[in-house]
C-alpha cells in the first residue's frame, strides 16, 4: 500500500460492517440487462468491479417498477428477478467477499423514457406525462418497501433509497412540488415519502446487518428544485435540505451519499467536466456541510473523477479532515474498474478522459461503456 494514502486504505465503519477501504464505486447504469433481469454483461461488469477491491460497490438504479424505465434495458427489482440478483451478489462476493454491495432502488418518474416506458409527474405534467394520483404515489412507496425486502432476500448488504438527479425520489422533495394532497405542498408532506418509506422498511427488516441509506441532490440548480426555498426561486439556499439530512440522521440511517444536479438538465453541477472542473469544490462543500449535520450517519462524497490523478490526494485530505467518511468515483469506475487495487499496488491507472462518451451511450440508449476500454 502507498504510505501517504493511509486514510483511503484504512478500514471504514458503516452500520455493523467494517469496510476494507474508503473507496465507493458509485451507481453507474450499464443499460445492458436482459429485459430487466441480470444478464451475462451485467455479471461481467460487476466481476470486474469486484476485482478492483472497492470498499463499497453500489449496484446501479434498480427500478421498483418495470413501467418506470429511464433506460430501455435498465435493471428491474421484482420477485421474478431475485434469482438473478442473488447470482450477481454471489459473483461479486466470490471475488471480493469483504466488499459491501448496496442496491440502489429507484423510480424514474419524469425521466422514464416515453418510447418504452411511462413518464409520470408529481406536479405540472407536460402533455406526455401522467400526473400521479395520491393512491399511485402510495403504491410506488409500497414498491420501494418491497424492493428493500427483495434486496435483503437477494443477499445485498443494504440499499440506497434514491432521492437524487431528478428522479421521483428527488422530485417529491422540491419546493416546486405544490401538490395539494399528502405528498406535496408543505415540507412535512414533501418529506413524507421517504420518512414513511424508511420507517416501513425498518419495520419489515429481517437482518440486523442490513444497512439503509440514501443519495440526495443537495442542490439541483433549477427553479424550485432541491436546495432552494420556494417554488419560484433558483438561488441556492440549503436550509430545507439541511433539515432533510437532520431527519435522516434522527431516523438513524446508516449513510448519506451526497451529490448535486440533474443529468441532462444541470449535468455539470453533479458531473463536472474539464471546462467546469472547479464545480468539484461545490461538491466538497456539500459533503462537508452534510457531515456537520450527520451525527452518526456516514457521509459519501462525490465528484472525484474530474480530478483524475489529483483525486487521490483530494480524497485523502477530505478523509483526514473528517469532511467525508467514504469517497466515491462514478465515471472513473467505468474507465478503470480496477482503480483502487491499482492505486494500492502502485500500478498505472486508466484515468477517465472526461469526454462524456459513456453519457452519450446512455442518451442513445446503448450499452453504457467507457469508449476507451476494449
Amino acid at each position: 500500500m502507498i504510505e501517504q494514502n493511509t486514510h483511503l486504505f484504512s478500514p471504514g465503519i458503516i452500520g455493523p460492517f467494517k469496510t476494507i477501504n474508503r473507496f465507493v464505486s458509485q451507481p453507474m447504469e450499464g443499460n445492458d440487462s436482459d429485459h430487466g433481469a441480470v444478464s451475462a454483461d451485467v455479471l461481467e461488469r460487476y466481476r470486474q468491479l469486484a476485482a478492483g477491491r472497492w470498499g463499497i460497490i453500489i449496484v446501479e438504479a434498480l427500478t421498483v417498477d418495470a413501467a418506470a424505465l429511464a433506460r430501455k434495458d435498465q435493471l428491474v427489482i421484482n420477485s421474478n428477478n431475485v434469482p438473478g440478483l442473488t447470482k450477481l451478489i454471489d459473483a461479486i462476493k466470490a471475488i471480493a467477499p469483504d466488499t459491501l454491495v448496496i442496491f440502489q432502488i429507484t423510480h424514474s418518474g419524469r425521466k422514464s423514457g416515453k418510447a418504452f416506458s411511462r413518464p409520470t409527474a408529481l406536479y405540472a405534467p407536460t402533455p406526455d406525462e401522467h400526473l400521479l394520483t395520491t393512491d399511485e404515489i402510495q403504491e410506488i412507496q409500497d414498491k420501494f418497501v418491497e424492493a428493500a425486502r427483495l434486496s435483503e432476500l437477494a443477499g445485498a448488504d443494504g440499499i440506497d433509497f434514491k432521492m437524487c438527479h431528478g428522479y421521483l425520489g428527488g422530485e417529491i422533495l422540491r419546493p416546486a412540488n405544490i401538490r395539494d394532497d399528502r405528498w406535496g405542498g408543505s415540507f412535512e408532506n414533501r418529506t413524507r415519502f421517504f420518512r414513511e418509506g424508511f420507517a416501513r422498511i425498518r419495520e419489515n427488516q429481517q437482518r440486523a446487518d442490513f444497512i439503509l441509506g440514501s443519495r440526495i441532490s443537495y442542490y439541483e440548480g433549477i427553479r424550485g428544485g432541491c436546495g432552494t426555498v420556494a417554488a419560484d426561486d433558483v438561488v441556492e439556499d440549503l436550509s430545507e435540505m439541511d433539515e432533510v439530512i437532520r431527519i435522516m440522521a434522527h431516523m438513524k440511517l446508516d449513510y448519506l451519499n451526497v451529490t448535486a444536479g440533474i443529468p441532462g438538465v444541470t449535468s455539470e453541477i453533479g458531473r463536472p467536466t474539464a471546462t467546469s472542473r472547479w464545480l468539484y469544490l461545490q461538491q466538497f462543500r456539500y459533503a462537508r456541510r452534510a457531515k456537520s449535520l450527520a451525527q452518526d450517519m456516514k457521509i459519501f462524497g462525490s465528484a472525484y473523477t474530474v480530478l483524475l490523478e489529483e483525486s487521490i490526494k483530494a480524497a485523502e485530505e477530505n478523509l483526514a479532515r473528517g469532511d467525508a467518511d467514504f469517497v466515491g468515483w462514478g465515471r472513473q469506475s467505468l474507465a478503470d474498474p480496477h482503480f483502487p487495487a491499482k492505486i494500492d499496488q502502485g500500478l498505472a491507472v486508466d484515468y477517465c478522459k472526461l469526454c462524456s462518451g459513456c453519457s452519450k451511450h446512455m442518451v442513445r440508449q446503448e450499452k453504457v461503456r467507457c469508449i476507451f476500454r476494449t
